[in-house]
């Protein structure tokens, strides 16, 4: 998958303000895009598997997720 291909589709975007690390998005996430870090923090370590369901978005119980277009940019750096 192209860096072309990731801007096609809406991906997980964190707001980390408003996460409190609770690892649920990644819970839910049915093809594991979704990993946490050692900390707790979430972030989308393989976007290319991200199926865009939006379950991540509808578990999170701080509203720290929201689907959207990733940034070009953002897309080639690999943290959209």
């Amino acid at each position: 998958m192209t860096t072309k291909d990731l801007t096609k589709k809406k991906l997980p975007m964190f707001t980390p303000e408003r996460c409190k690390r609770c690892g649920i998005c990644s819970h839910f996430c049915p093809k594991e895009a979704i990993v946490v870090r050692d900390d707790g923090t979430p972030f989308l370590a393989r976007p290319e598997d991200c199926n865009s369901c939006g379950l991540c978005e509808e578990m999170c119980p701080d509203w720290a997720v929201c689907l959207d277009f990733p940034d070009p940019g953002e897309a080639e750096k690999g943290t959209a």
